[in-house]
This record gives structure tokens, C-alpha cells and sequence, in this order.
């Protein structure tokens, strides 16, 4: 307690804000602005872990990422093109019609050899003769054609100029074919239509003949 008076200063509500007009005014330090950094950072932390996610998923790439791919890539990778899909494709059934078709061309091949075969005379005169000195080579010959049905296969030697190698002598074109097929059945290649050296076919055996 004073020995004063009470007086206008002394009536101060309690509830008042007002510290009394003797005493300076009470002013809140200013904030460092620690809180406002941490959240500003925070806030940057959360977007770009938001962008790094999130934007891959939604398709968004960025300038590092892979390039999207260009409508003529998914084109091309969806499947053939319209031309190829509307393209058909070689059936079985046109694969096997080939092979039908090349089987019954060898078929016709063999079937006619056949029949020109059957129409050769094998009994007609054969002569085989031998122009080497080789001994018994006509006679080999001539075994070799009876063999393939030449009933009159004759072995002989030869008397005229010696040959490089095994000919087929026939007369006309009459001979001819069976001429081939004497020629055929011994392995030879030469043949010549000459009337000179026989009225009949005349194999001449070279020194090739085996």
C-alpha cells in the first residue's frame, strides 16, 4: 500500500491490454523466416517426386526420356500391311498340285521311253566288233547286250582305221532309234549314220571301253 491517493492512473480495467503508459510497448520479435523456408521446401521436395512418378505414368516424357513413338512405328508394329494382308497365301493344295503335276510329268517321261523301248526289234542284227587289242572286249560287249534283250548281238574285230574312241554306226532313220538305245545300254555317246561301214548297226569298241 501507498500513502497516495488513488487518482485516473490507478482505474486500469484487468482485463485491459494496455501495460501502463510508464513502461514501453511490448513489440514481438520479427521471425527469422526458418518456418516459411522449411515449408517452401518441403512443398518443392513433394513436387518433384510428384513429377518424377507420376508424369512417367500418364505418358509424359521429358526432354532425357525416351521419344514416343511415331504413328508409322505403331503402324508397322501392329501387324502386316493391307497389301500383304490382302495378299493370299500358296495353299496346300496348290503345293501339292505342283508335285501332282511334276510327278505325272516324270511319270509321262518314263512311260513313253517305255513304250519307245517296247517298239525297238532287239532281234535285228547287232555287230559288236572290237577296235583294240584288247582280247575278249566284243565278246564282254555283246554279253552286255544280250543282257539287255539283244538276241543277235555278233562279236567281231573291227578292220578298219583305228578309232579314238567307242562309235555307234547306223543306216538311216530307221536305225536310228535303236541305234540309241544300243548305245545307251553300253555307255556311249558317239553315234553316226553312215551306210558305208554296214547294212546293219555296228558298234566299233574304242579303247575307252570298259
Amino acid at each position: 500500500m501507498t500513502d497516495y491517493a488513488r487518482d485516473e492512473f490507478d482505474k486500469v480495467p484487468e482485463s485491459s491490454a494496455r501495460q501502463g503508459t510508464h513502461r514501453e510497448r511490448l513489440i514481438p520479435a520479427r521471425s527469422s523466416g526458418l518456418g516459411l523456408k522449411i515449408t517452401v521446401g518441403a512443398l518443392a521436395l513433394l513436387i518433384g517426386l510428384g513429377a518424377y512418378f507420376i508424369l512417367p505414368r500418364l505418358g509424359i516424357a521429358g526432354g532425357g526420356g525416351e521419344s514416343a513413338a511415331a504413328p508409322s512405328d505403331i503402324a508397322s508394329s501392329a501387324g502386316p500391311s493391307q497389301d500383304e494382308a490382302e495378299s493370299p497365301a500358296p495353299t496346300a493344295t496348290s503345293e501339292a498340285t505342283g508335285e501332282a503335276g511334276d510327278d505325272e510329268s516324270a511319270d509321262a517321261e518314263a512311260t513313253s521311253s517305255t513304250d519307245r523301248a517296247d517298239d525297238l526289234d532287239r532281234t535285228q542284227t547287232v555287230n559288236v566288233l572290237n577296235g583294240t587289242g584288247a582280247p575278249g572286249l566284243a565278246s564282254v560287249a555283246a554279253g552286255r547286250l544280250a543282257s539287255a534283250g539283244w538276241s543277235s548281238a555278233l562279236p567281231g574285230n573291227w578292220a578298219g582305221t583305228p578309232l579314238d574312241a567307242s562309235v555307234v554306226f547306223y543306216n538311216g532313220e530307221a536305225q536310228r532309234a535303236a541305234a540309241e538305245a544300243v548305245a545307251e545300254d553300253l555307255g556311249i555317246t558317239n553315234l553316226i549314220d553312215s551306210p558305208d561301214v554296214s547294212q546293219d548297226i555296228s558298234v566299233v569298241l574304242g579303247p575307252e571301253f570298259q
